[in-house]
């Protein structure tokens, strides 16, 4: 997302500055809308500390994946490295029932939280579907609420997939608190291959040795043991001293997740004194991650985590899942619902949007003709808007004939009728584009 300042940086074309109001105003009115629930945002640095310490991360070795929305050093589940397409991958819940009471769950997002919050769920149904429908299954996860209030479930799930699927990766949330050594070797036999643990720092001392014990039982038993948390700004001593307990057990490695604001209880984020993340979203768009929106200073700190296991030579992986690293998996599976994609437009292998390149007003007929130098007739003209669009692969062109050019990132939807496509951002074409 782009402020307007940035959007008019240099612009002369009024139709492209009429043009990209029309999401500067969209912007606007979605932050105006999201700040009703009582958290305001974080405006002014726009991710310049962050920036800063991605490059340094970069230069000391962290691998960047998913265009820079993972970060991890040393090893990562196989699960998290399929997470960014999400093909061939399911996550099932028995019940949304905890035991836990977590003031930033987002839980209640969930369609059917209300019934499921008290109830199971028809998950053998969900999970004998998925198999007999998913032919290229390679990642399987329980999750909850808490899958070990019903730990005959549990191990039934598990075993079901092991008796119909071959070499797939299974595991399994927890809160790490009802494991036992029984229920740990049944898991075991039943083929489970990782397990997950939530630690929470806001627990009392006590609660949180007999997870830390939960977790050295587990490794008897399950090949990959991780922990998968929030991280919470102002907690970095907390984190540093959690970290190096967790490489002296030898776990295979923790995902860092970037901590949200679920959109509800938000008494418990104001007295804390959290802010909201801004940008919200690289791009905007109706996710369906339930997960809330970023909280301003998580990302930092997870760098800064990320920073410390290098610089501490910690022989567990550390993986930092951002927000938007969640969805990814939504934007490839929309957009590769279709094989019939405009010859305007082109799929990005680096973020999966959909891409055109459109000039706007007076630049039109100078692009036609350049475009029909080159023998391409694949461009389209919008005379309501006032644009010409067309292909990513001439933008270089275009631009060094002193064209004012601009990307446009979209997505397919299914709507009544069929396929459509849906513009989300517009964003002018600096140099050094890559697609």
């Amino acid at each position: 997302m782009s402020t307007g300042k940035e959007m008019e940086a240099g612009r002369s074309d009024a139709a492209l500055l009429r043009y990209m109001e029309r999401y500067q105003t969209i912007e606007e009115n979605y932050i105006t809308q999201v700040e009703t629930f009582g958290l305001p945002f974080q405006m002014g640095n726009a991710g310049k500390e962050a920036r800063e310490m991605r490059e340094r991360l970069l230069t000391k070795g962290a691998v960047f994946r998913n265009n820079g929305k993972s970060i991890c050093t040393g090893r990562i589940s196989s699960a998290c490295e399929a997470c960014a397409k999400g093909v061939g991958c399911a996550t099932i819940y028995i019940s949304l029932i905890c035991n836990r009471s977590c003031y930033y769950c987002f839980n209640p997002n969930q369609e059917e939280y209300e019934c499921f919050s008290r109830t199971k769920s028809d998950w053998r149904r969900t999970l004998t579907n998925w198999i007999s429908q998913e032919k290229n299954a390679t990642h399987v996860a329980l999750s909850g609420g808490e899958p070990l209030l019903h730990k005959e479930d549990t191990l039934e799930f598990f075993r079901l997939i092991r008796s119909n699927l071959k070499g797939v990766h299974t595991r399994l949330y927890t809160a790490g608190d009802l494991l036992d050594e029984a229920t740990a070797e049944a898991l075991k036999e039943a083929g489970l291959r990782e397990i997950r643990f939530s630690l929470k720092l806001e627990d009392d001392v006590k609660t949180r040795e007999t997870i830390l014990s939960s977790i050295v039982l587990a490794k008897k038993y399950i090949p990959q043991v991780m922990v998968e948390m929030p991280v919470i700004p102002g907690t970095g001593e907390e984190m540093r001293t959690l970290l190096k307990r967790l490489d002296e057990i030898g776990i295979y490695g923790i995902n860092l997740l970037e901590f949200c604001f679920p959109l509800n209880n938000v008494d418990e984020f104001a007295k804390r004194g959290f802010m909201l993340k801004y940008p919200p979203y690289e791009t905007l768009n109706n996710y369906w991650y339930a997960g809330g929106l970023a909280v301003d200073g998580s990302e930092t700190l997870c760098l800064e985590l990320l920073e410390f296991s290098l610089d501490q030579k910690l022989s567990i992986g550390v993986h930092y899942c951002s927000l938007e690293n969640k969805y990814t998996g939504q934007i490839y599976k929309q957009n590769t619902a279709t094989s019939q994609i405009p010859a305007t437009m082109l799929f990005s292998d680096k973020d999966y949007f959909l891409k055109t390149v459109k000039v706007f007003g007076k630049d039109i007929p100078k692009a036609v003709r350049l475009l029909n130098s080159l023998g391409e007739r694949e461009y389209e003209e919008n005379k309501e808007y006032g644009y010409l669009q067309f292909h990513p692969k001439h933008l270089e062109y275009l631009r060094s004939h002193g064209l004012e050019t601009a990307i446009s990132y979209n997505v397919i939807e299914l709507r009544e009728g069929g396929f459509v496509i849906r513009e989300l951002k517009i964003q002018p074409a600096d140099g050094g584009v890559e697609f």
